[in-house]
């Protein structure tokens, strides 16, 4: 997955402090998804998120379809890495504690 080429990051008009992810190929084109809560769960040693569907041309979409599920994991991973490398996505360790 690439930014700009297989989604975009787009405001939310609504909520300024939210970013949304268009969907601009595959199955969910113009879906328009916000990822909610992102954590990593320790014991199930997976990354874990939860999303809604923002806007789509298909009336029925929701976070309970299964190929919009794996869709929005891509996406998600591609996200993530992409900060990482240009530094606008920070990691830090729950349990850390703040001084």
């Amino acid at each position: 997955m690439k930014e700009n080429e297989d989604y975009e990051l787009v405001p939310i008009e609504d909520d300024p402090d939210t970013w949304g992810v268009r969907l601009t190929s595959g199955m969910f084109i113009e879906s328009v998804i916000i990822f909610d809560a992102v954590g990593f769960n320790k014991v199930k040693d997976k990354l874990t998120y939860s999303f809604k569907v923002y806007s789509s041309p298909d009336s029925e979409l929701t976070p309970d379809n299964v190929d919009l599920q794996e869709h929005c994991t891509k996406v998600l991973e591609s996200i993530i890495i992409s900060g990482i490398e240009d530094g606008t996505v920070q990691l830090k360790d729950a349990d850390a504690s703040e001084s």
